[in-house]
């Protein structure tokens, strides 16, 4: 099976927002998270459980976790446990990002390699450590975008040798996952890069079939079975992907959002939002806009 990621050779934009090490007595316990940010732990100590949907996962000593961005989830924790904890944000512009596009493993067996890795990139960002890691009190849009701007104003060797380590312990789970969107016809995967590269633009059924050199309904069928739903479908989920990042992380109107996001028409903007993520955009981006 080739993935849409096979033929992609650009690095990730990561920043990263939060680093360090905490140390917990029953006290992490959050329901129903979920965040523009992926979180990546090293358990150090103890044990704790996160529930995502009606899975039930241990965290346990000597092991690494993730969990990617917009995945509900709930921490569970009724004693002692301590953990290395990095929040990265991807930039992405063009809504192709490697973390959306991927299917991670849960759990990996973490290394003394890994550790060490945490333990260097937390020395040199105390500044950056949670202050409170209850997710109402740091998950919200202005402290998401100031987190991304003082990650940015960071020396540039600063951020290279951050990024540096970020990008070592992500390639770990990366090496385990999956394409989220893989087939076994090259015509496919070249569409799903086309789709991804042009995604905002005026692009239509008969542009993307072209791309892949086939037919518009022999297309949209072997897409439908290689993919598991119509081209229609694969784009519009991208692009509310895409609103949800910008909602949470932006100030941008959301007029504007739509728009950007190729829909003039706000009304029906709002109306597939919904549809998708259970709440308008107003009532979306207003979830982020305050200590919850």
């Amino acid at each position: 099976m080739i993935g849409v990621t096979d033929h992609n050779d650009r690095l990730p934009q990561l920043l990263m927002l939060n680093v360090g090490h905490a140390v917990h007595n029953g006290d992490w316990n959050f329901s129903d998270v979920s965040s523009p940010f992926t979180r990546i732990y090293y358990v150090t100590g103890g044990e704790a459980q996160i529930m995502q949907g009606s899975s039930l996962h241990s965290l346990t000593p000597g092991n690494m976790y993730i969990v990617p961005p917009f995945v509900k989830h709930t921490n569970i924790c009724s004693g002692f446990f301590s953990h290395y904890y990095i929040h990265i944000y991807e930039d992405n512009t063009d809504g192709s990002g490697l973390i959306d596009n991927l299917d991670f493993p849960f759990s990996i067996s973490g290394t003394q390699h890994d550790r060490v890795l945490f333990e260097t990139i937390c020395d040199n960002n105390e500044s950056m450590r949670l202050k409170c890691s209850d997710p109402r009190i740091y998950d919200n849009k202005t402290s998401l975008i100031e987190c991304v701007r003082l990650n940015r104003e960071r020396p540039f060797y600063d951020r290279m040798e951050s990024a540096g380590i970020i990008y070592q312990l992500l390639s770990r789970f990366v090496t385990a996952a999956k394409p989220r969107y893989a087939s076994a016809d090259k015509r496919i995967v070249q569409a799903l890069r086309y789709i991804g590269e042009n995604m905002y633009g005026n692009v239509t059924l008969e542009d993307i079939a072209r791309e892949a050199y086939m037919s518009r309904d022999h297309f949209i069928k072997v897409f439908n079975r290689d993919v598991g739903c119509s081209p229609i479908q694969y784009i519009i989920r991208q692009k509310m992907m895409k609103a949800q990042l910008m909602l949470a992380s932006s100030d941008s109107p959301i007029k504007d959002i739509a728009l950007f996001l190729g829909y003039d028409d706000f009304s029906y903007f709002s109306q597939l939002f919904k549809r998708h993520v259970g709440k308008t955009p107003l009532q979306y981006r207003n979830s982020f806009n305050h200590n919850r």
